[in-house]
């Protein structure tokens, strides 16, 4: 055999022969343990319970064993009833959270009901007042025939007057917020139509001539309409065809008082530079002493659109505007429309 593979066995039975001593050893150590343990836990102990009497004492005599398994009982109870304490304060806990939330819904829930009831005596109202608008822009013919109940209907609210037989009350809420949803956008038609209306009062409103004609509101009347004395001519009086508006300066925007048609723009002798403009309905203002035009003859011009600059053309004092309003071929007083509408929104 060669002497490399013999050291090898020789070696490899060394590590036998000290695992097996090892083993035996361990196998040694732990018998003698387990014995030991053994008779520890068989050796009794005596617990002596002496009484304050006369009458003998007790003894309880138990072994090492059943006291350690006794101790581990105790250990294990007292853990459990541990974990069951602390699991009912967290289940108390949540539970008064719990009642908490509960009445703080209860809250929301009767704050949401007194608010369907301010709903619903809000959209009664304005049921009524819709029915009444309603009325007025169909005539008095229409609120005849309307008149009554049927004027509820009109407005598509009326049902939400009658009770909803439900026993659920959070259901008849819902039932009730429904009927007013169905209500409301039942009522759309009737409120498109005075939309309709407004807008057509709006349109009339641009086609009249109520606008201050000086930008801004700006300026005052320094001559009246009607009998005037004669600023050219001591002690006489003549007749004002119009209203004379100062501003103490040359150069202010003049706007078109109302929507129309620029029928002159060019200079008329003793008003100077002059435009007119002819609007719906017979109307026709017109602007002198103008320094200068912004539009020309044949132009459409809206309400509000800077026509010329105010100045000192013609036979004038100093420098304003003179504003003057015919209703076909008659004169009228400016200040009639002019108290219509006194400032323009820019």
């Amino acid at each position: 055999m060669p002497e490399g593979l013999r050291r090898l066995k020789e070696q490899e039975k060394q590590w036998y022969r000290r695992l097996v001593h090892g083993v035996a050893i361990a196998i040694e150590r732990t018998r003698s343990i387990l014995v030991h343990l053994l008779a520890w836990g068989r050796t009794s102990v005596v617990f002596a319970v002496i009484p304050q009497s006369d009458q003998p004492a007790r003894r309880i005599r138990t072994s090492r064993f059943v006291l350690v398994m006794l101790t581990v009982m105790a250990v294990m109870l007292l853990g459990a009833a541990l974990v069951v304490t602390g699991a009912y304060g967290a289940l108390k806990v949540r539970a008064l959270h719990l009642e908490q939330s509960l009445a703080r819904s209860e809250r929301d829930l009767q704050r949401m009901r007194d608010g369907i009831e301010d709903l619903l005596a809000s959209t009664a109202a304005f049921e009524a007042r819709l029915g009444e608008t309603i009325q007025a822009g169909n005539g008095p013919a229409s609120m005849a025939n309307a008149a009554g109940p049927d004027t509820l209907y009109a407005a598509g609210l009326s049902a939400l007057l009658a009770p909803v037989p439900q026993s659920d009350p959070v259901q008849r809420d819902l039932d009730r917020l429904k009927g007013i949803a169905q209500a409301l956008q039942r009522s759309t038609p009737e409120l498109d139509r005075i939309e309709a209306m407004i807008a057509n009062q709006k349109s009339i409103m641009t086609e009249i001539p109520n606008l201050w004609p000086i930008k801004g509101n700006a300026g005052h009347i320094s001559m009246y309409f009607g009998q005037n004395e004669n600023p050219f001519a001591d002690g006489q009086w003549y007749l004002h065809t119009g209203i004379d508006i100062s501003t103490f300066r040359i150069g202010d925007p003049v706007v078109a008082t109302a929507d129309g048609k620029v029928i002159e723009a060019g200079y008329a002798g003793g008003m100077g530079n002059t435009i007119s403009i002819q609007h719906a309905h017979g109307f026709t203002t017109r602007y002198g002493h103008l320094r200068g035009f912004a539009v020309k003859k044949g132009q459409q011009v809206k309400q509000g659109e800077v026509i010329g600059w105010l100045g000192n053309s013609g036979k004038t004092t100093g420098p304003h505007l003179h504003y003057e309003i015919y209703l076909g071929t008659s004169l009228i007083d400016p200040l009639r429309f002019l108290s219509i509408r006194k400032e323009f929104h820019e």
